[in-house]
C-alpha cells in the first residue's frame, strides 16, 4: 500500500486534474495547507516514481499509474459514504468528513469486504460522478465470487446474463453505453468465436472484441 502522505497528494491532484490544465504546485500548496518546498520535494518523488509527468514551471499532470492510484482512493472514500450514509445512518455532510479521515486507514480486504457488504455500489448518495470501477478481476473480488459474477467471455451462446460491472477506463466504458452496454442492461449471446463476441441487446446486435468482454462482469440470468 502506499504511504498516507503519498495518497493524500494523489487524491488532491485528482481533483485537479479534473480541471484538464497542467497543475501548478502552488495549487497543490493551497490544496493541501503546505508549503509550496515541501509540495516540489513530493512532486519530484511522485515523478521519479511514476504517478506523474513535471517540468519546472509548466506544471503537473497525472499519469495513468497516478489517477489509477488517485482513483483507487476516491473509490474507498465513496464506499465508506455509502456504509456510513446507508448503513449508519449518518446525514450526507458529516458521512463526507468521516470518510475523508478514515479512507487512508483501510485495506484493500477491508475495501473488498465493504464491496460485497453494499452489493458492489455504482453511486453514493449525492455525489454527482459514479464510484470509481473496481479494478480487481472478477475471480480476485469477494462480491463477485459470491454473486457468481463472471467476464463476459465466459458464456456460452444461447444464454441470457445480466451487466454488473464494467472495468473499463472512462473512454471504454463511454464506448461501451454507446453500443447499449450499461451495468443493469440484460443481452443474450449470439456468437463467441476467442476473438469476439456478438450479443443481442433489445432485438439489437453489438460486436465486441475479445479483450474489452473479458473486462464486462455479468451474471448469468439462464
Amino acid at each position: 500500500m502506499l504511504s498516507q502522505s503519498v495518497e493524500r497528494y494523489l487524491d488532491a491532484l485528482y481533483g485537479l486534474h479534473l480541471e484538464g490544465e497542467p497543475i501548478r504546485t502552488t495549487a497543490i500548496a493551497k490544496s493541501l495547507d503546505l508549503s509550496p518546498a515541501s509540495v516540489t520535494e513530493m512532486v519530484q518523488r511522485l515523478a521519479t516514481e511514476g504517478y506523474l509527468d513535471y517540468e519546472r514551471y509548466h506544471g503537473v499532470r497525472l499519469t495513468p499509474k497516478g489517477i489509477a492510484a488517485a482513483t483507487d482512493v476516491l473509490r474507498r472514500r465513496r464506499l465508506l459514504q455509502v456504509f456510513l450514509i446507508n448503513v449508519l445512518g449518518l446525514d450526507m455532510d458529516l458521512a463526507r468528513e468521516e470518510a475523508q479521515r478514515i479512507e487512508f486507514a483501510i485495506s484493500p480486504e477491508v475495501e473488498d469486504r465493504l464491496c460485497a457488504l453494499l452489493g458492489n455500489p455504482q453511486t453514493s448518495p449525492g455525489e454527482e460522478d459514479d464510484i470509481p470501477l473496481c479494478p480487481r478481476a472478477p475471480e480476485d473480488c469477494p462480491h463477485c465470487q459470491q454473486q457468481a459474477l463472471v467476464p463476459m467471455t465466459a458464456m456460452a451462446v444461447g444464454h441470457r446474463g445480466i451487466i454488473r460491472a464494467l472495468l473499463e477506463a472512462d473512454m471504454g466504458s463511454v464506448a461501451l453505453s454507446r453500443l447499449g452496454l450499461d451495468i443493469g442492461v440484460e443481452f443474450q449471446v449470439l456468437r463467441s468465436t476467442g476473438t469476439s463476441v456478438v450479443l443481442s441487446i433489445d432485438g439489437n446486435r453489438a460486436r465486441l472484441g475479445w479483450d474489452v468482454a473479458q473486462r464486462v462482469v455479468v451474471k448469468q440470468i439462464d
